[in-house]
């Protein structure tokens, strides 16, 4: 999460004038716009994940005056040999966020022309649909919209050139620092734990921030940008940052399901070291539970093959391990809109409380895995992907244990802890919650 202070904080959830969003343009360290952009809309993305690292990205359309800021040659103010954005966000009445720092890697102006009629008398519009006394005038007014994208973007442009190898002594961290020192700092979160690492590890040469991935998930961690342009290190676990309210944060909350990647029996395939390379297969099954294999949702398997699987006690004990893995990563993912949220980041643990039937709230724990945020140029709410697991979702509705769900059977219901703990639902209109 972004800094943030705590008079900021609390005027978040207040009454307060309108939020705005400033975007200074920098090059080499220099001011090359001597005023902040005039920000017509923007709109930002940021996801998370063991998977991701495209980092935040935002787009911006800026007012251009007098036709300088859309380039022609790429070290114009807003080219893209460089430049980069510091944005803030300001909180009405209160302080700012700062945003974090931003490459510049897309600027395309355009122009829009308006026209309007004024009372001119004596005047004939020549070959016009104008009465006379009447004449059109032209307004033609210039924008550019701006891609922009943290600086793990510029981290990856510089891609190693050769394959590399930690030296001996070196840490997780250390190679991430070594690996990222030319483009920005880096700051380790509490709760991160480092490790050695061995120097017959080879980074391959291209994309340096695929290593670095690689190196954070050594750590059960991950990665991301902060609000001054440090790297953060952080625990993929971590306590809650936020509790959504219905009446107060929450705007709105749906839900949907998919039936893409729900397996239900996993085959893993190898070769036996110990007969000439024969053929291996271990298999793994859901045996019970609205996903048994063969029941209502059919056979859906999911294949993997490797030379390290090099006997039938490892092909089924991998198989199981698979199947053990994808029934713990089963997820709820809840569609949130809240008021604005400047400091929260992907990557977040949030306590998200769902109206459910009969008038209470349920609360459930889960990861923020996207954010979309934007404005014209006013911020308006925030809107998040929050992935709650499903064992906990249905601990909180209507059973406490995952192993009992998958058997069929419905434990007596109990409501000690978060996440299942029940509220009273304050009074609101029951149409300003979305439900599916």
């Amino acid at each position: 999460m972004r800094l943030i202070d705590e008079q900021t904080l609390q005027a978040l959830e207040g009454s307060r004038p309108a939020d705005t969003i400033t975007a200074w343009a920098w090059r080499a360290g220099s001011l090359v716009v001597p005023e902040p952009l005039q920000i017509i809309d923007w709109s930002a993305q940021d996801a998370a994940g063991d998977s991701v690292n495209v980092g935040q990205q935002l787009s911006f359309t800026v007012a251009d005056p007098d036709g300088t800021l859309g380039a022609w040659r790429l070290d114009d103010p807003l080219g893209v040999a460089g430049t980069e954005l510091r944005v803030i966000y300001n909180v009405g009445g209160a302080g700012a966020v700062n945003y974090g720092k931003f490459r510049v890697t897309g600027n395309e102006p355009f122009e829009v022309t308006t026209s309007y009629v004024v009372d001119e008398y004596g005047y004939i519009e020549p070959d016009g649909d104008l009465p006379p006394h009447k004449r059109r005038k032209y307004v033609t007014k210039a924008y550019v919209k701006l891609d922009v994208v943290d600086l793990t973007g510029r981290a990856n442009l510089d891609k190693l050139e050769a394959p590399q190898s930690p030296a001996g002594g070196s840490t997780a961290i250390s190679e991430f620092r070594r690996l990222t020192q030319r483009h920005f700092p880096v700051v380790v979160d509490p709760g991160v734990v480092d490790a050695p690492v061995s120097t017959l590890l080879v980074f391959d040469k291209g994309e340096r921030m695929n290593h670095c991935q690689d190196l954070a998930s050594r750590l059960g961690a991950r990665y991301r940008m902060g609000g001054d342009g440090e790297c953060h290190i952080y625990p993929r676990n971590t306590d809650p940052v936020w509790t959504i309210e219905p009446g107060k944060s929450l705007v709105k909350v749906s839900r949907k399901q998919s039936s893409d990647g729900l397996y239900n029996r996993w085959v893993v395939e190898g070769k036996d070291a110990g007969d000439g390379g024969a053929p291996i297969r271990g298999t793994a099954s859901i045996t019970s539970g609205p996903l048994r294999y063969d029941g209502p949702h059919g056979r859906v398997q999911f294949f993997y093959s490797s030379e390290m699987i090099t006997n039938q006690s490892d092909a089924d004990a991998y198989a199981r391990k698979l199947r053990d893995e994808f029934l713990q990563s089963l997820a709820v993912e809840l569609s949130i809109e809240t008021i604005p949220w400047p400091q929260g980041q992907a990557g977040d643990r949030v306590v998200v409380g769902c109206p459910v039937q009969a008038g209470h709230i349920a609360y459930f724990t889960g990861e923020v895995t996207s954010i979309r945020r934007g404005g014209n140029p006013v911020p308006d709410g925030t809107s998040l992907k929050v992935q709650c697991s499903l064992a906990e979702v249905l601990e909180g509705m209507s059973r406490t244990d995952w192993a009992q769900h998958l058997t069929g059977e419905i434990p007596e219901l109990t409501w000690d802890r978060m996440p299942g703990t029940w509220g009273s639902l304050p009074d609101m209109p029951w149409n300003t919650i979305g439900r599916s």
